[in-house]
């Protein structure tokens, strides 16, 4: 007994060893890691489906072009990379160079550089251990396990605020540009080589954000360690505001986000992305309180869920948010812009003092939801020129059939008082057109050729182009014969739903080309509908998916995506 499991002890090891090969080589200070999971790839699709792809013949014909001998590879598991291994893209920024890096195993080495031009063989540096291709702006290097392709993209500015001291480093007769590529290029060789050799302290293996980002199951795994400080550093290429001290970011995390990581996931009847946020302890305080309700149920129930061909909900504490948005506001910025902290700090003090926040609370709720009803055909009117035969121009009214929208929106508000109050000035002026508590919108601009309605109801305020809709919504009338994602709006902060068939069905078949109908006829066969969905906060993480529901026609969803793209390609 102890024997089986010390062999299946070592056989772990093993195991885990060969996944981790990769990631002991990639530094876990990385800004960015995208991780391919090949074995979760492998078990939803084989090499002989994907060789016969579309996607497919199209890399290995790019791969043959290169070749100038006559033999032609005829499978991708034969370019010599181990494609069965997971694969990994990660980003690295600093202050002179950025990196953009790709590392995978390999197979068969001599293979590999049979892809390669012979020119491009007749470059290659042997060096003990291991190989390496200086390209323009990139470098490929590589042994007998492993390939490392660095891309390094160079910070203009860094060159012309360090000019002085880099220009020592230049040779004689050496045009700037040569210089510059020179130096970017041996940063990046040095950097690669450090990182091929095994030379950082810190690497993805032993790291254990990253290991629980990677999901069960899923294809790919995106990983941010930090986002405030990838953004922070973003901002800081603005060096024309930084060097006039408007702002300075010292690795502040401005947006309060800590860690993001996404899975990509293909099943049987869905495709669909995961993302987990985790944001700081003052971030996590103030979504705490702002997003601590849920969705009032007669918004809920004012649609058809059956009939809707799209809609959006979203639920918030408006009280809350203009009780925490003043603090939020000198958290965010006053660092950052310290020129205007004192003109910041007035802002959040003024926003506290003039603004009632229960009684905007009561105004506007914080429940909201647009319902797109159907799309339909109007005769409208437009103004146009003619000209006669002295050639002078004529103003004349053309009419034209255009598609118009039927939609409704839902706000909640518990001072009814103040909007019917408001819709009384907006009759008073001949802006609106009363009947029954049905207010019509007389004033509309020519980008609006469809009627708008509004009505106060049951702590309501309806925005509708149905003055059907409206007249039932006037009269307390539901229009919610089926709940169908009631429990789905509820549980979440926000939902965006769309049923694609039914949206694409109303899409105006005389704008649609040849490419455009196969999409639609495949769409049609294959999917369903999706929803985007974000969570209330749970612990220090806020959790959002998108999925595409499809009709499981094939096997799996990754497949369906390898025919669709057959599809389009015929």
């Amino acid at each position: 007994m102890k024997k089986s499991l010390a062999t299946l002890a070592l056989l772990g090891a093993i195991l885990t060893g060969k996944a981790q090969k990769i990631e002991n080589k990639i530094p876990s200070n990385s800004s960015v890691v995208v991780a391919g999971n090949a074995d979760n790839v492998f078990k939803l699709i084989n090499f002989s489906e994907i060789n016969s792809s579309a996607l497919g013949k199209e890399i290995l014909k790019d791969i043959n072009r290169k070749r100038e001998d006559n033999n032609q590879v005829n499978s991708l598991d034969n370019v010599g990379i181990d494609l069965k291994s997971n694969a990994y893209y990660f980003f690295k920024q600093t202050d002179s160079i950025s990196y953009h890096n790709i590392m995978v195993e390999l197979k068969d080495r001599k293979q590999f550089e049979s892809t390669l031009k012979e020119s491009k063989r007749e470059d290659i540096e042997r060096k003990n251990g291991y190989n390496i291709l200086q390209g323009y702006s990139n470098l490929t290097i590589w042994n007998d396990e492993m390939l490392f392709l660095v891309n390094g993209d160079r910070s203009y500015s860094y060159f012309n605020e360090h000019k002085e001291r880099l220009e020592k480093q230049k040779k004689e007769g050496e045009a700037s540009y040569k210089f510059k590529r020179r130096v970017a290029n041996g940063w990046a060789r040095d950097y690669a080589e450090n990182i091929f050799q095994g030379n950082i302290s810190n690497n993805l293996s032993s790291n254990s954000s990253f290991q629980k980002s990677k999901k069960k199951n899923s294809v790919v795994t995106l990983w941010l360690p930090s986002y405030g400080s990838l953004m922070g550093n973003f901002m800081k290429s603005y060096k024309k505001l930084l060097s006039n001290n408007l702002i300075n970011l010292n690795d502040s995390n401005i947006y309060g986000v800590n860690e993001v990581s996404a899975n990509l996931f293909f099943d049987k009847d869905n495709a669909s992305i995961s993302l987990d946020m985790e944001v700081n302890p003052d971030m996590k305080k103030y979504m705490k309180k702002i997003y601590n309700k849920r969705l009032d149920k007669k918004l809920i129930n004012g649609f058809d869920h059956e009939k809707a061909l799209a809609f959006w909900s979203m639920s918030i504490n408006t009280e809350e948010m203009l009780l925490q948005y003043p603090d939020m506001l000198t958290k965010m910025y006053g660092g950052i812009i310290p020129s205007f902290k004192n003109e910041i700090d007035i802002v959040g003090d003024l926003l506290s003092i003039l603004i009632d926040e229960e009684a905007v609370g009561d105004l506007i709720t914080g429940d909201a939801l647009f319902v797109l009803n159907d799309f339909g055909k109007k005769e409208v009117s437009y103004k146009s020129y003619k000209y006669d035969e002295n050639y002078e121009r004529k103003e004349v009214t053309k009419t034209k059939e255009t598609v118009v929208p039927d939609f409704t929106l839902m706000i909640g508000s518990k001072e009814q008082g103040v909007w019917k109050k408001a819709l009384k000035i907006g009759e008073k002026y001949k802006v609106l057109r009363a009947n029954n508590n049905v207010y019509e919108f007389i004033e509309k601009t020519k980008d609006l050729p469809f009627e708008i309605y509004a009505v106060v109801k049951n702590d309501i305020l309806y925005i509708t182009t149905s003055k059907l809709g409206a007249v039932s919504f006037a009269v307390g009338r539901s229009l919610g014969k089926s709940n169908k994602y009631g429990k789905l709006i509820r549980n979440n902060t926000s939902v965006l739903y769309a049923d694609v068939n039914a949206l694409l069905d109303k899409f105006p078949k005389e704008y649609v080309g040849r490419s455009e109908k196969k999409m639609l006829n495949f769409s049609k066969e294959n999917l369903k509908d999706a929803v985007l969905r974000v969570s209330r906060i749970k612990g220090s993480t806020i959790s959002s998916e998108l999925k595409l529901n499809t009709r499981g026609i094939e096997e799996n969803t990754l497949k369906l995506l390898f025919e669709f793209i057959n599809q389009v390609a015929k």
